[in-house]
């Protein structure tokens, strides 16, 4: 590689253009710089003067809003796939925002819930609460954030220092995302600052189980074996490392799809739903009028497989009053058709950035390890600091490892029963996996086990199977004839809960 691929490079960013990087490979690194102007990355504003640092094959690009009709010059370091668009939809969802603030600003809580006087009216005026939905690889998730900062944004202007900033609730359906911890999950968080855009493994901000926002040591420069050879390209510890974390509720689904165990799924969403009206009537008016935003699952856009039905049931269970369909025009119209009925949800539609791509499997892959790596160890080294997990080796007596519904593809399907016959494990019903039977290696080794909130001697096995968790351990071996099992935990100590969920997240502490 050439020297010249390391010294940096001056690029101008007309007003409303945007500069769109893409690394290539789980190795590259790149490093930015806003020289002049006024530029932003997913809605968060960058200062100039300081140094950014992306890795792991983050995608992103730096739009200039073209205040007072200025563009924005930055500087890029150690760049591959890079150009200058000319053509954005961000004006087009930073306009979506503004609608979206005045909806905000109108918003009304009833009579009834400010004073609780049972003769006033119910004159509530909703504030926007707001399902994006799209094909996989509409770019939901990035426009998401961007809706979030830009919101944020605006009430800490507002705010000055008069009063704390009120918070917006966000939540995440999409389970081959994870978003705040592991893939896998679904949650929500509520927060009243800027999601940064470190890396592809904290993709909405770093949650407090992944450890204090402490940068990675510089690594060791390697001696390399050609004397014209540059030395390898270390960007700068990114300043969004710094942002503040946020505080997640999340609950375990177990598997990259939702429809894998379909009625889990559904109990998962609602207990979500009823979290978030929780946290929202506990935060305040302020909070109240900010909304939902929820992100969902690319498969829901697609008729078969019943992801129409599962958007009407996200619509019933967080009242969704604002269903934004990003992408085509034959997808808005289908999902005007799909709502027809329900005249309280306005159905609109925002084109869907050219920047945006679906990520192939081999890269959705290597992001999800990533993400989970992270979780235990820290990093990746742009972003969040060192963490040190502890093996902890427990003994089989001493927990009790269960699977939600029985293990997909391990029974029959309802036709093939005989007529009059049903199956007697229902698949929101814990079941437990026998360590000591012949497959217990292949179920539970290099595999992630969520530890409930609920414990089940205590709160029943309803609230395991429906409930948030705490927290997470992966198993590193299995050892029947000792009966011992180890696990690779964020603490030391015994494990706080006895029953342990096991799902289908698989992966390797290579």
């Amino acid at each position: 590689m050439s020297s010249q691929h390391y010294q940096p490079r001056r690029f101008t960013i007309p007003p409303t253009h945007e500069l769109r990087f893409e690394l290539e490979n789980p190795t590259d690194a790149l490093s930015l710089r806003l020289v002049s102007g006024r530029a932003e990355v997913f809605g968060a504003e960058l200062v100039p003067g300081a140094s950014y640092g992306y890795s792991h094959e983050q995608r992103g690009a730096v739009w200039a809003p073209g205040i007072n009709g200025e563009g924005a010059e930055v500087e890029m370091r150690n760049l591959d796939s890079v150009y200058v668009a000319s053509e954005s939809a961000l004006s087009t969802y930073f306009n979506l925002h503004l609608s979206l603030s005045r909806l905000r600003l109108l918003a009304r809580p009833s009579s009834f819930e400010v004073t609780r006087d049972l003769s006033q009216p119910d004159d509530e005026v909703a504030p926007p609460r707001v399902l994006i939905v799209g094909e996989r690889g509409a770019g939901k998730s990035s426009l998401l954030k961007m809706l979030v900062n830009w919101r944020n944004r605006g009430e800490r202007a507002l705010c000055g220092t008069g009063r704390a900033p009120s918070g917006i609730t966000v939540v995440n359906l999409d389970t081959s995302e994870g978003q705040w911890t592991l893939p896998g999950t679904i949650g929500l968080a509520s927060t009243s600052a800027a999601l940064p855009t470190t890396s592809p493994a904290a993709p909405m901000g770093t949650s407090f189980s992944s450890g204090p926002p402490v940068p990675f040591p510089p690594p060791a420069s390697s001696t390399s074996s050609s004397a014209d050879a540059p030395p390898p390209y270390h960007p700068p510890v990114n300043v969004d490392a710094y942002a503040p974390l946020v505080d997640p509720l999340v609950f375990f689904a177990g598997h990259l799809s939702s429809t894998t165990n379909l009625p889990h799924f559904e109990l998962l969403m609602q207990s979500v739903a009823d979290a978030a009206k929780r946290k929202v009537d506990a935060a305040g008016v302020e909070s109240w009028k900010a909304g939902l935003l929820v992100d969902s699952p690319g498969e829901w856009a697609e008729k078969r497989g019943g992801g129409w039905e599962r958007i009407k049931a996200a619509v019933r269970a967080f009242e969704i009053n604002i269903l934004l369909v990003v992408g085509s025009e034959r997808s808005y119209v289908e999902m005007t058709k799909l709502m027809n009925t329900n005249k309280t949800v306005t159905v609109v539609r925002v084109p869907k950035s050219d920047g945006a791509s679906d990520l192939d499997l081999s890269t959705l892959a290597r992001l999800q390890a990533l993400q989970t790596r992270a979780y235990f160890y820290g990093g990746p080294a742009v972003t969040q600091g060192l963490l040190s997990p502890f093996s902890i080796i427990v003994r089989l007596s001493d927990i009790r490892i269960v699977r939600v519904g029985e293990q997909a593809g391990s029974h029959a399907p309802s036709s093939a029963l005989p007529i009059g016959a049903t199956r007697l494990t229902r698949d929101t019903e814990l079941v437990e996996v026998d360590l000591e039977g012949p497959r217990a290696a292949s179920e539970v080794v290099n595999r992630v086990l969520a530890v409930p909130m609920a414990e089940e001697e205590r709160d029943g096995q309803e609230k395991v199977v429906k409930g948030p968790v705490m927290g997470f351990v992966w198993v590193s071996a299995l050892d029947k004839d000792k009966k011992k099992i180890t696990l690779l935990s964020p603490l030391p100590g015994r494990l706080p809960r006895k029953t342990l969920i096991l799902g289908s997240i698989d992966w390797v502490d290579a």
